[in-house]
């Protein structure tokens, strides 16, 4: 993942035809045979002195990590971090459509937020059954993430990324990504008032 995110990334602002383990090891700050090692597992073999072609390193990381799919999503809840993730133009880089986006609030139904016109709950469960989902992003309340979860695993969601600050419960078979941005700041915080705390050198 982080070749790809590195390379197209690199490849947004300036395409180069080619790079090198080197260069590469040095952007990422890792081994360069490790990079060999990594683009040997899917395939990749360098040129001397040439290094690896941009385009077919993308490509071969896309198909390995299934990038080259189209993986059709629903969004539930729309509020300030759902409007953000339908905003969001990167996704598509990974295969991730958004097709979709739910509210329970019904003041919301019928807008449109990025783009998207909010749908009502009622028929979550049809779209989803009709257009065959199984990727599902969580951007509600606490107290209706495990309700959510429930209905959505019973209409053949296999995966749920959470972006609820609280932990769903759900059969083995389907996966679940917790994105815990409480966490993330309890940990920046932390780090920030031991870093003002400590002795300076």
């Amino acid at each position: 993942m982080r070749y790809y995110r590195f390379l197209s990334e690199s490849g947004a602002k300036k395409p180069p035809q080619t790079i090198t383990s080197a260069q590469i090891a040095a952007a990422l700050d890792i081994d360069p045979t490790q990079v060999r090692k990594d683009f040997s597992a899917i395939g990749l073999l360098g040129i001397g002195r040439v290094g690896f072609e941009v385009c077919e390193v993308c490509r071969a990381i896309r198909v390995a990590l299934g990038f080259d799919q189209r993986h059709e999503a629903v969004l539930i809840g729309t509020g300030h971090l759902g409007a953000a993730l339908l905003a969001y133009s990167g996704f598509a880089r990974y295969g991730l459509h958004i097709v979709a986006a739910f509210d329970m609030d019904q003041r919301l139904v019928g807008s449109k937020v990025a783009g998207c016109t909010v749908k009502s709950m009622r028929s979550l469960k049809p779209f989803i059954r009709k257009h065959g989902i199984r990727l599902a992003l969580l951007t509600t309340p606490v107290e209706a993430s495990q309700k959510l979860a429930d209905r959505l695993v019973s209409v053949g969601v296999k995966a749920i990324w959470n972006f609820t600050p609280t932990r769903i419960t759900v059969p083995p078979e389907v996966l679940v990504r917790d994105e815990h941005i409480s966490l993330g700041l309890s940990v920046i915080a932390y780090h920030l008032t031991h870093e003002v705390d400590s002795p300076s050198s």
